[in-house]
């Protein structure tokens, strides 16, 4: 039996994916209806402790991968081997081994961006898309660094640091203290930047802080074990790619023609709701919801809230019936490993 605070008792999964052993949750199996739960950094799929069992109970399959350089994935050392066209390819090669042709996008953090990006590189795959604190920024159209980026959105500083050796060093050699640190819900932050200002460091030399009760022991457990056996580097390579990003994006369509919701935490310091502003300007229709008194873990700060959205964007978007939808046959198209397969739709996506 599924319990959400223990990663045991999901039901792991493995692929051979765009060239990467791919590790994936995979919750009931059996439904027609796909939901595609991406994270961050630096996440791993346990961050929707909250909303797995929640959805699979509504009726939905639910499928959690790992990225790219997290956890039980493969994570390439080389950053060149990142960037959100290649992870793209990631997630539909996994649509594909799964031979799923559409599914709903949710993402949190890094995941967020993902989201957004997928839904512009294969929007035949998507039926919708939603980000929690990740709001969507159109595709760079010059080439700039994140210095650069930096000058224009203060708040992305910390990324620097991000960027350097020292940071890998300090998270491998405090795993634990990082996680303890770093995992805790915003009323809990006053007073504890995620960076020490006198040290510039995440963990080297800070005092060590109790687990937080919103982060149940077994959840912990799991994220010191899987960052000590593969190491920060594969989710550090995520903020080396401000130029491989732009190189990969630059002719996307930058509107996006997706049912689309948008969830913003007040207090998230990294991705403060201002970002979101322009949203509508891209996304028509998009949804957007406000949720007051949450920081950047609102998937677990603020599950209520957030699964209640959930519930009702997919209620609309893409509703469990009967498993009989009273709808026409349609006629699709999706590509699989290169090659295409035309099908008949009559009552639900097979």
């Amino acid at each position: 039996m599924l319990d959400k605070y223990d990663p045991s008792t999901y039901n792991h999964q493995y692929a051979k994916i765009n060239g990467i052993r791919m590790h994936y949750v995979d919750e009931n199996k059996s439904s027609s209806k796909a939901l595609l739960l991406i994270h961050g950094w630096p996440d791993l799929w346990i961050g929707w402790r909250e909303q797995i069992a929640f959805l699979a109970e509504l009726g939905y399959r639910v499928i959690v991968p790992s990225l790219r350089g997290f956890g039980e994935t493969d994570g390439p050392a080389d950053p060149a081997e990142y960037g959100f066209g290649t992870i793209s390819n990631d997630l539909v090669g996994l649509l594909d081994h799964l031979e799923i042709p559409t599914v709903t996008v949710i993402g949190h953090d890094w995941g967020g961006a993902v989201t957004w990006r997928f839904g512009q590189f294969y929007p035949n795959r998507v039926r919708a898309l939603a980000s929690f604190c990740t709001p969507y920024t159109a595709p760079a159209k010059q080439d700039v660094t994140l210095e650069q980026i930096v000058q224009v959105l203060p708040n992305f500083k910390y990324q620097l640091y991000l960027n350097t050796p020292e940071a890998e060093k300090d998270i491998n050699e405090n795993v634990g203290k990082f996680f303890r640190r770093i995992f805790r819900p915003v009323t809990d932050m006053a007073g504890q930047p995620m960076i020490d200002p006198k040290t510039g460091k995440l963990a080297e030399g800070r005092p060590d802080r109790p687990r937080s009760e919103k982060v149940p022991e077994k959840v912990m457990d799991y994220y010191i074990e899987w960052y000590t056996k593969q190491g920060a580097r594969g989710g550090l390579n995520w903020y080396k790619q401000t130029h491989n990003n732009f190189v990969q994006c630059k002719d996307l369509d930058p509107i996006i023609r997706k049912p689309s919701m948008m969830v913003i935490a007040e207090l998230d310091k990294a991705l403060p709701p201002s970002m979101a502003t322009k949203m509508p300007d891209f996304i028509p229709g998009v949804k957007m919801h406000f949720v007051a008194g949450s920081g950047h873990w609102i998937l677990w700060e603020k599950p209520d809230e957030c699964n209640k959205f959930l519930k009702d964007f997919l209620a609309e978007v893409d509703p469990i019936t009967s498993n009989k939808l009273n709808a026409e046959p349609f006629y699709f198209q999706y590509k699989r490993f290169g090659s295409e397969y035309d099908c008949w739709v009559a009552n639900e996506q097979v």
